[in-house]
């Protein structure tokens, strides 16, 4: 048995499966029982850290590319957490990312200060499912986002720049060269990968200024390059079906990580529009990271700025844009969802909660609280089929069922330690879908020399 599964107590089933061409496999899981012995996972380190602006400020950091603690991104000495914070600010700099706020020397000093392993885990009562992986791509990409359509899952790497579709079920692997337009060796950026109604698969690509449409009929793609120049095109809006969200005039929408302002384009001209929002006077334009948008009923655009902490507005037919302050500092909005009422669900991700917004009467109706603390929640995707909204707990290596009439939450843990997770997608069956999407890949513990998508089927 793999040691990663004894180190989470589980009693798994293993089943070995093959794809058609043979040279693919995945791993089945059924959950019979778990010990009371629970491994330290990256939500246990952060509920130990001491709250305050720093904590959070770490959280917003680190945690939008991987967890930090256990199971590797750890360190115990003053010069460890010197030498490891160098070289995150070297990466943060070199994809201008904007992401580390706090000054090296007085981040390394706090994470030695505070920063203690627990002895042990904390046990929490979680649902039983049937968990399956499928491995696909090379173990050294990244793969930020998933999304399934047409019988396959689908993937793409952010620095390999390739494609990938497995079969949801044989887990047969295809891969695609993407036609992104930079120079060889160099990053595309694939970033939010989703489907529009027509089961049409949308990329963005963060790097190449680009988004590419992918039909999975004739295997064809188009690309979209009249993207503002270092605006770092990131997020589609989404409607509340779970699907990119397309205007009266069929034009979609995206969100410019770098910049202040929304943009549309239209799918069958290529012509592009900038929206501007309120200016964030107290970060530089490209610290804000302007990130996630859903469309309500009327068609008017709602955004978080994650490192802006604010909740924002935009009125397609008039082009003007308000925007509110989050309930506290520095609390992280990130992947939000609406709901058919029109209400938002926008997780926190620096405190572990979740906010409630009345879009109709412009309040707050409600902050809830994650059932695992130090939990950080990248994503929420409103399940189409069930009504229930699904939630990433991206530190607990879980994901997160949420009732949204009588919020009530139910927890289903994955098999790995360091399972991040971005997103989650839906198959009319009942199945869940995400991927371990951590940067670096390899901090998740699998048995695989990939990447891999993860199907969960609640019992």
């Amino acid at each position: 048995m793999h040691p990663g599964f004894a180190r989470i107590g589980l009693r798994l089933t293993l089943v070995l499966l093959l794809s058609l061409s043979g040279c693919s496999r995945a791993l089945v899981y059924s959950e019979d029982d778990r010990s009371r012995s629970e491994a330290v996972r990256s939500a246990d380190w952060i509920a130990s850290l001491p709250e305050g602006e720093t904590k959070r400020q770490v959280i917003l950091g680190c945690t939008p590319c991987h967890q930090i603690g256990p199971p590797v991104a750890y360190r115990k000495t003053l010069d460890e957490w010197r030498e490891v914070n160098k070289r995150m600010k070297l990466i943060d700099d070199s994809l201008d990312l904007n992401l580390i706020r706090l000054d090296a020397e007085v981040l390394s000093q706090w994470l030695a200060a505070n920063a203690k392993m627990p002895k042990h885990g904390r046990y929490i009562e979680t649902a039983k499912a049937d968990i399956r992986e499928y491995p696909a791509g090379a173990k050294v990409g990244f793969y930020h986002d998933m999304t399934v359509s047409a019988g396959k899952a689908w993937i793409a790497d952010y620095f390999g720049n390739k494609l990938y579709s497995v079969d949801i079920e044989t887990g047969s692997v295809d891969s695609f060269d993407i036609p992104v337009s930079v120079e060889p060796g160099k990053p595309g950026g694939a970033h939010q990968i989703d489907i529009t109604r027509d089961g049409m698969v949308w990329m963005t690509f963060t790097k190449a200024e680009q988004v590419i449409r992918f039909d999975p009929g004739t295997k064809e793609f188009r690309v979209y390059s009249d993207f503002q120049k270092g605006a770092n095109i990131q997020y589609f809006v989404m409607d509340a079906e779970r699907y990119i969200h397309e205007d009266v005039g069929v034009g979609i929408w995206m969100t410019n990580f770098s910049r202040e302002f929304l943009t549309r384009l239209d799918p069958k001209t290529g012509a592009v529009q900038n929206f501007a929002t309120p200016r964030t006077a107290h970060l530089p334009e490209k610290g804000v990271h302007l990130y996630a948008a859903v469309a309500d009923s009327q068609g008017n655009i709602w955004y978080t700025e994650t490192h802006g902490n604010r909740l924002g507005m935009l009125d397609p037919k008039t082009g003007a844009a308000w925007e509110q302050d989050m309930p506290e500092d520095s609390v992280g909005p990130k992947r939000l969802a609406i709901d058919l009422n029109d209400v938002l669900w926008i997780p926190e991700l620096a405190t572990g909660k979740i906010t409630v917004y009345d879009t109709k009467t412009r309040k707050i109706t409600g902050r809830l609280t994650l059932p695992i603390a130090g939990d950080f929640p990248y994503g929420i995707r409103r399940n189409r089929y069930t009504g229930d909204l699904w939630i990433t707990g991206s530190g607990s290596d879980a994901l997160y069922r949420l009732d949204p009439k009588t919020r009530k939450f139910t927890i289903y843990r994955l098999p790995r330690r360091g399972a991040y997770t971005r997103t989650v997608s839906f198959t009319e069956n009942g199945d869940i879908w995400t991927n371990y999407a951590s940067f670096p890949n390899a901090h998740t513990q699998t048995p695989y020399d990939a990447g891999v998508v993860v199907r969960l089927r609640p019992r």
